[in-house]
């Protein structure tokens, strides 16, 4: 059974692609489930993997895909996600990441699982066979940065700073920002911000921002025996207590009580503090 590993990318790719990353998804797997829960995590994912990935949402029901290789969107909701198979790799975006390498609508993204060569085009059918074809895990990683570089490079895309500002902030600030002020900061209008934000990310500001803070939220206590709903709450710039709870039951479909008793499987990594 291999255990989660992690490649950090370079050339400046780490603007843009968080890491690179493999893991056993079957350790996870127990008591006879079949899926595991992936809640929104502020990350987009494209995995590599010869074995039918099934998706779908936890509130609906709704079968998201059954699929292979494909791209996995930045998440609103949360998904119950099934392998059949072992060992993934997966290149983990950065929420703001894809925008460069694709001339996708990015809103199309969202929640959603896709092919991708629907994304990144046909050659990237070339990355898969090679990754397919070596098991040295720092080959693989080259492989995954040359093809990113070449893309880059080739798209071209002109650096927005003042989408680039209000992600710093947003970030920075756990989601807890007024986008308005930062508007007139910048000496944009709200109608400007939100179209930048929907091009680039596939979200308006004040969504992106209940993510992030969500995000933040859910962070796993470094100390179990700390963990006090309120303070939570409170940390995070919630209103209260209750709306904290309703914010969670929404991305998690759980109580807080609840989804802080779970194993977080293979998002383990993501949200440890």
């Amino acid at each position: 059974m291999s255990d989660y590993k992690e490649y950090q990318v370079k050339n400046g790719l780490n603007k843009y692609i968080d890491c690179v990353w493999r893991d056993d998804f079957n350790k996870y797997l127990g008591n006879g489930d079949k899926k595991i829960l992936v809640v929104p995590d502020n990350t987009i994912e494209l995995a590599f993997t010869s074995n039918s990935v099934e998706r779908t949402a936890k509130h609906s029901k709704k079968k998201i895909c059954k699929i292979k290789s494909h791209l996995c969107g930045l998440k609103t909701e949360p998904q119950l996600v099934g392998l059949e198979g072992d060992v993934l790799l997966s290149v983990r975006f950065k929420p703001y990441g894809l925008y460069p390498f694709t001339k996708t609508d990015i809103n199309k993204t969202i929640n959603e699982s896709l092919l991708p060569e629907d994304i990144f085009g046909k050659e990237i059918l070339v990355l898969e066979e090679q990754l397919f074809n070596t098991s040295d895990e720092l080959e693989q990683v080259k492989f995954i940065e040359d093809f990113f570089l070449k893309k880059l490079n080739s798209n071209n895309k002109e650096v927005d700073h003042v989408f680039n500002f209000f992600i710093q902030n947003i970030i920075l600030n756990k989601g807890n920002v007024n986008v308005d002020m930062l508007a007139e900061k910048c000496n944009v209008s709200k109608k400007t911000v939100e179209r930048k934000f929907l091009s680039k990310l596939g979200l308006t500001p004040k969504k992106y921002c209940r993510i992030v803070r969500m995000f933040n939220a859910l962070k796993i206590p470094k100390n179990k025996k700390d963990l006090k709903l309120s303070s939570i709450a409170f940390d995070n710039g919630f209103y209260d207590q209750a709306h904290f709870i309703k914010e969670v039951k929404e991305f998690t479909g759980m109580t807080p009580k609840n989804y802080f008793d779970i194993d977080r499987t293979v998002q383990t990594n993501i949200f440890l503090h």
